[in-house]
C-alpha cells in the first residue's frame, strides 16, 4: 500500500479515513506513536503550540485532541490512573518545593503572594489524593425502647433530692418603711 504526504493529517500521512484509528495498519500506528509523543511533551510541561510545531500538527488545537485521545487510551485501566496519579503528585509536590521557601521566609517581599500559590498548590495535592472528602456522618435514629431506657438512666443518676425549706413569716424593716412579707 503507497501512503502519501498530507500536511493536514495529525499523522503526516494520508489514509483512508475508516484506517486512521486503526492499530493495525501503518498510518494507525504512526498516530498512536505522534500522540504519546504529544502527550509526553505535554507531561514536560510543553505548551500546545510547541507541541503542534515540535510533531507536525497542522493546529495547537490539534495536538490537544491527539493528545487528549492518547490520554485516554493511557487512562483505560486502573493501574494507569494510579501512575497518572503518581505522577500528578509528584509534579505538584516539585511545585510546593519550589515555592515553600518563600512561603516560609517572612522577610521575602513575595512571601504573601508564594503563601496564596502554596495554599493552591496543596488543595489540589490533597484533593487528588482524596484528602479533603468530607468526613463521614452518621445519623442513630433510636427506637421508644432506647430513649425510655436513655430517659430512665437520666433521670435516676441526675435528678436532686428535693428538699422542703420551713416558710417563715417575719417582717423586714428598713428606715422609714415598713415591709410585710
Amino acid at each position: 500500500m503507497v501512503q502519501r504526504q498530507d500536511s493536514t493529517d495529525p499523522t503526516g500521512v494520508a489514509a483512508p479515513a475508516r484506517l486512521h484509528d486503526s492499530p493495525g495498519n501503518n498510518a494507525g500506528r504512526a498516530r498512536i506513536r505522534k500522540a504519546n509523543a504529544a502527550l509526553q511533551m505535554r507531561y514536560a510541561g510543553a505548551t500546545w503550540q510547541e507541541i503542534a510545531t515540535a510533531l507536525g500538527y497542522p493546529t495547537p488545537r490539534t495536538a490537544m485532541v491527539a493528545t487528549e485521545k492518547a490520554l485516554e487510551r493511557e487512562l483505560a485501566n486502573a493501574d494507569d490512573r494510579d501512575k497518572m496519579r503518581k505522577l500528578a503528585g509528584a509534579r505538584l509536590e516539585r511545585l510546593i518545593r519550589a515555592v515553600w521557601p518563600k512561603a516560609i521566609d517572612p522577610n521575602h517581599p513575595d512571601q504573601m503572594i508564594a503563601v496564596s500559590k502554596a495554599r493552591e498548590v496543596i488543595g489540589q495535592h490533597a484533593k487528588l489524593f482524596g484528602l479533603d472528602a468530607p468526613t463521614e456522618i452518621i445519623v442513630h435514629n433510636p427506637t421508644q425502647a432506647e430513649l425510655d431506657a436513655w430517659v430512665a438512666r437520666v433521670t435516676a443518676h441526675q435528678m436532686p433530692a428535693v428538699e422542703e425549706y420551713d416558710i417563715i413569716m417575719g417582717e423586714v424593716v428598713g428606715g422609714d418603711e415598713s415591709v410585710q412579707a
